[in-house]
């Protein structure tokens, strides 16, 4: 058994503050954009995350982009007598109407 992905979901969930901030400052100067990124990145068992690239992303936004994987490498996933794993994560980025 490793980490489930409603553990992981629950720390992004955490963080969705923290990287909409990021999001919501990219839109100020480009007010369309919208997509999303999806991360490539490892969770080691002390829950510190060692690895976290940007897998592919619709958006053309490489600064949020850069800042997005360096917020999500501070994640603290918790430690857990599990494996490390590599997963693929989703990140959607939809202006609020």
């Amino acid at each position: 058994l490793g980490r489930t992905d409603e553990e992981i979901q629950i720390v992004f969930d955490r963080h969705k503050s923290a990287l909409y901030r990021l999001y919501n400052r990219e839109l100020r100067s480009d007010p369309n954009l919208k997509g999303q990124m999806v991360l490539r990145m490892r969770i080691e068992p002390d829950g510190s995350v060692s690895l976290c690239v940007l897998h592919s992303s619709d958006m053309d936004a490489p600064q949020l982009s850069a800042q997005v994987v360096e917020r999500v490498k501070t994640f603290d996933f918790g430690a857990k007598e599990v494996p490390a794993i590599t997963i693929l994560y989703p990140i959607d980025f939809l202006p609020a109407t």
